[in-house]
């Protein structure tokens, strides 16, 4: 099978991490090939160079929207572009791979839903916790009913960093635990309550505190924070019978239950270089009309820019908001092997 072939559009912090994993994919599986780097910093493009060597890069993406030979991108640029690029992509029958979140609003996060069922190309979005190990092995304890009823949630998602312009707390860390509270219990809540503040004298908030309400009657509480030294990114689950906990950046999960304490053995996961050979995979069932399940699609990426939505729409109003449901929620959120295997011809 020939590899595919994808660029990665922006080229910063994040941008470099997913070329240095294509670039090890490309080495280990000869199933992609890193075509072209685009950025329109010069100077971010002069350190790639410096790190990765020659490669095709480019301070504009518009070429590629007509390069037959460019089959994928994954969308590694500002919050705020990621409608506009995804977008043109799709139009140009790419398929696209786009950080989280999808888009910074919710009707834009679903029009590329349809875009990309429009064109049969693969939207999948950069929700990377859904290959942690640890993480799926805490979705498996949850599910088999180890620790009893679920009584409520708790995630911490805290680091400092300094002072930032045109970003939000909410916006950049909300993503990932609105997306892991999905894929543990299968259901999107249906309220949502937060309150968010900035301290240091900017205009965006900088830390969030977010209840989410399931219709079972579990609650998942987040703490959101630019301010607290240390990193976190924890997540908790306590049930009737035990408690789960799980640290998502060394996955290590420990399960407490009244007699004893527990450390349940995972194999950590390089999470980013298991999302990119997924959607790779994703492209080839895609292109040989073959079917396939995509674990974190476009689908899933608009619920969370809802729940993102909703966050604001409480902290602003000052209470508890409904979340509004979307137009294919009468399917299994979070489970897409349930939902039905999704068949394109190329």
């Amino acid at each position: 099978m020939m590899p595919v072939n994808m660029s990665v559009i922006g080229a910063g912090y994040w941008g470099k991490k997913v070329i240095r994993e294509i670039l090890n994919v490309s080495r280990t599986t000869g199933r992609v090939n890193l075509c072209s780097v685009i950025d329109n910093s010069p100077s971010m493009l002069e350190q790639c160079l410096r790190e990765f060597g020659p490669l095709d890069y480019r301070l504009s993406y518009q070429g590629l929207l007509s390069d037959s030979t460019t089959s994928a991108v994954h969308i590694c640029s500002p919050n705020s572009t990621h409608f506009e690029v995804a977008s043109n992509f799709l139009r140009s029958k790419k398929h696209v791979l786009v950080e989280k979140p999808l888009a910074l609003r919710s009707r834009e996060a679903e029009e590329l839903v349809r875009l990309a069922a429009a064109k049969r190309r693969v939207l999948a979005v950069g929700h990377v916790h859904r290959f942690n190990n640890g993480l799926n092995e805490l979705r498996r304890i949850v599910q088999s009913g180890i620790l009893g009823d679920i009584y409520y949630l708790r995630l911490q998602w805290t680091g400092y960093l300094p002072p930032q312009k045109d970003r939000d707390v909410i916006t950049d860390l909300g993503p990932h635990p609105f997306d892991i509270c999905n894929n543990i219990l299968g259901t999107w809540p249906t309220k949502i309550s937060c309150r968010a503040r900035g301290y240091r004298g900017g205009a965006c908030d900088e830390v969030a505190f977010i209840t989410a309400e399931h219709i079972d009657g579990v609650n998942a509480n987040i703490e959101l924070s630019w301010l607290d030294s240390e990193k976190h990114r924890d997540v908790t689950v306590v049930g009737s019978d035990a408690v789960a906990r799980l640290d998502c950046l060394d996955q290590k999960l420990v399960l407490q239950r009244s007699e004893k304490t527990e450390t349940i053995s995972t194999v950590p996961s390089n999470t980013l270089q298991e999302e990119i050979i997924h959607f790779v995979r994703c492209v080839e069932n895609n292109s040989a009309s073959e079917p396939y399940s995509n674990l974190s699609d476009g689908g899933i990426g608009a619920g969370v820019v809802r729940l993102l939505e909703a966050s604001k729409r409480s902290m602003l109003e000052e209470r508890t908001v409904q979340v509004r449901p979307s137009a294919s929620e009468e399917l299994v959120a979070g489970e897409p092997a349930q939902i039905g295997f999704r068949k394109f011809p190329s």
